[in-house]
């Protein structure tokens, strides 16, 4: 029989950010408010997946300067954004309409049009700088296409036994053998060059799922961060799966009761849903973290 809990790469990383929130979140399925970030972040994945359909580079003018490869790409970003936009409030499109005011809601989508435009940037210098280093032999066009299209898009990932399932956003063939395993953050990296421990751990389990379905280790996995347009890569090896099956076997081993689920007090707390389960107010919470300190 499979674990009674659902894990997820994203619900691990929570356990490992805070096992409290963990509990709540995947054990007592307490809800959470939606925030307008959520939604902006589900249309610019979906945005990010239709552009890759919707491309073809066999009609790209390869005598075209990046620039206008650029054009080309943002012209389509822009209208997928567009139609994607338009759905937000529609009954089953998925885009809850909870902007505060117009201006939050006209002033979210324009950021989103500059993310999208550095996106095309970025896609159109890599392809026009792949399409003049790649030899034009009877390799070429194929070449290309692995070059620019992801192996997968959305890949869902389920392992019925284990209870664990995963989506990723997308994955790469690389030159040679292998995969490279990549996902989008609609946030910022805090540091240049830098993942963060949570996102590093969802991308791990991401490898780790990917090897169980494939038996392959993926040789890399790389978070794309929307907002400052980085790509930050990892390599992946054996002792990464190791620590994942060490973090899977440990959230099993603790059952349902909340207290087998420590809180983990940082300033993180402060931006958590379920900081009045876990504090009685922000005094007795600055009092726990000055503590922490001494």
């Amino acid at each position: 029989m499979a674990p009674s809990v659902r894990l997820s790469p994203s619900g691990i990383s929570a356990f490992t950010q805070c096992p409290r929130k963990f509990y709540f979140r995947h054990i007592e399925r307490l809800p959470e408010p939606a925030s307008v970030f959520q939604v902006r972040g589900k249309i610019i994945h979906k945005v990010f997946e239709l552009f890759f359909q919707t491309i073809d580079i066999s009609k790209i003018d390869q005598k075209k300067h990046w620039h206008g490869i650029w054009d080309d790409f943002r012209a389509v970003c822009f209208a997928l954004l567009d139609e994607e936009w338009s759905k937000i409030g529609k009954p089953g499109a998925g885009y809850d309409d909870i902007f505060e005011s117009a201006e939050q809601k006209k002033g979210l989508f324009e950021e989103t049009r500059e993310f999208l435009d550095f996106f095309s940037a970025k896609m159109a210098y890599s392809f026009y700088n792949k399409l003049h280093e790649l030899e034009k032999d009877e390799w070429f066009d194929a070449n290309l296409k692995k070059h620019f299209y992801p192996k997968g898009r959305e890949f869902k990932i389920e392992l019925v036994e284990e209870n664990i399932i995963g989506f990723i956003d997308k994955t790469l063939n690389l030159y040679g053998d292998g995969v490279a395993i990549v996902d989008y953050k609609t946030s910022k990296s805090s540091l240049p060059h830098f993942i963060s421990e949570a996102d590093l751990k969802q991308c791990k389990v991401y490898a780790w799922l990917w090897n169980k379905k494939f038996n392959e280790i993926p040789r890399f996995v790389s978070i794309f961060y929307v907002r400052d347009g980085e790509s930050v890569y990892y390599p992946i090896s054996e002792k990464d799966l190791k620590e994942v099956d060490d973090s899977i076997e440990e959230i099993r081993s603790k059952g349902r009761e909340i207290s087998n689920f420590r809180k983990k007090p940082s300033r993180l707390c402060e931006y958590c849903a379920f900081f009045p389960k876990c504090f009685e107010n922000k005094e007795e919470f600055e009092a726990v973290l000055q503590k922490l300190k001494n």
